[in-house]
């Protein structure tokens, strides 16, 4: 299964920018001609050619959107005045710069091994999306043509989506504390705090597109927070889990998302699925910056620690699909027009997005080094 192109080709090129150095500074290259005093409105970024050509005008100003701000700039790109050029290992424009302000930037909340999320509740406890941030059509998804069980199919799958982003919101502020109790950059844990409001209004708009399904309010209960929550052990266990739940999960996430919006025809379904695209894709950005700057600090110990979860990534890619019976052909239509696919299709896309994503991407920031074992058929992590 081929993935979207556009999509999968931005979000290669955004993740291979944002983490390859070991410093978000160290993003902008100083590339022959780009750059230079005389050549003071020319801006350029890392680019590989594996990638093809260079980004459009409109591509290319969405990236240099993401690298300054990261980079902690005094300035912002507002505009990009010329196609790129290709110029040893950097993509170059012409822009307009001006004078920027300060910078500005879902995963499971696991404890002890395990996925917690808040039970559900019949009524939406203030979590219900609101009307100016759900765009013109609003959260009220077409009812119509579905049948009472294809509805409830629908509210349970947003419910558990709902329900799972809820808890995205404690990850990230946890997140949030590890970074701090490790000494990380003010951008990451910025970005960090910034990533946990994302998934407040994903968590929103999935309890309204839910409710909207079950023709009733619901929101979730009390999260199930233990009283003592422990920080990332050590940089190590920080990158781990970084790698595991940003570069692997939420960079299949963004992919996942982006596929179902592809798929969906209805209006208010789509729109979500584009905010979540979208913001999912920043989130594995963080990911993936994260893990630069925790082995750049921590040095190969870490190193090694996120290639073994790379490597269980490759090994997750031989496992057999979930059982179940299939929808029919007309009913899993009218679910994948409404965002929801069988347990068999996100099976096939996550495999996909490990396969022409997270992988390469890996392999190509020497984040991992695919090798064949003496004795086994299976590729060995590398040291």
């Amino acid at each position: 299964m081929l993935l979207d192109r556009s999509f999968r080709r931005t979000l290669i090129a955004r993740l291979l920018l944002s983490a390859g150095p070991s410093t978000a500074a160290a993003l902008l290259v100083a590339a022959p001609g780009c750059g230079e005093p005389e050549a003071a409105d020319i801006r350029c970024f890392r680019w590989f050619e594996e990638l093809g050509a260079c980004l459009d005008r409109e591509q290319a100003l969405e990236e240099f959107r993401i690298i300054y701000p990261r980079c902690e700039s005094e300035e912002k790109i507002v505009s990009v005045e010329s196609d790129g050029t290709l110029r040893d290992g950097a993509c170059c424009y012409e822009v307009i710069a001006e004078e920027a302000g300060p910078c500005a930037l879902g995963r499971p909340f696991t404890l002890e091994g395990h996925r917690r999320t808040a039970a559900p509740r019949p009524a939406d406890a203030g979590w219900l999306a609101r009307a100016k941030n759900t765009g013109p059509g609003g959260m009220e998804p077409s009812l119509a043509d579905l049948t009472d069980e294809e509805r409830e199919t629908l509210a349970d799958g947003w419910l558990r989506s709902a329900l799972e982003e809820h808890a995205s919101v404690a990850s990230f502020a946890r997140f949030a504390l590890d970074l701090m109790a490790h000494g990380a950059p003010s951008s990451l844990v910025e970005a960090a705090h910034i990533a946990a409001l994302d998934e407040v209004g994903h968590a929103r708009l999935g309890f309204s597109l839910a409710s909207a399904y079950r023709g009733a309010p619901v929101g979730p209960a009390a999260f199930p927070m233990a009283p003592g929550i422990p920080v990332a052990a050590d940089l190590a266990a920080l990158a781990r889990a970084a790698a595991e739940e940003g570069c692997v999960g939420e960079t299949v996430a963004a992919l996942v998302a982006a596929e179902q919006r592809a798929r969906a025809e209805d209006a208010a379904v789509r729109a979500a699925l584009q905010a979540i695209a979208d913001d999912e894709a920043r989130h594995a950005e963080l990911a993936w910056l994260t893990v630069a700057w925790a082995i750049g600090a921590g040095g190969e110990p870490v190193r090694r620690g996120v290639a073994e979860v790379f490597e269980a990534a490759v090994a997750s890619l031989g496992g057999p699909p979930p059982a179940g019976p299939a929808p029919g052909r007309g009913r899993a239509a009218a679910l994948a027009a409404h965002g929801h696919l069988a347990g068999s299709d996100l099976y096939e896309l996550r495999s996909a997005a490990l396969a022409q994503v997270v992988l390469p991407c890996a392999r190509a920031l020497g984040l991992w080094k695919p090798q064949r074992a003496r004795g086994s058929s299976r590729p060995a992590a590398s040291a």
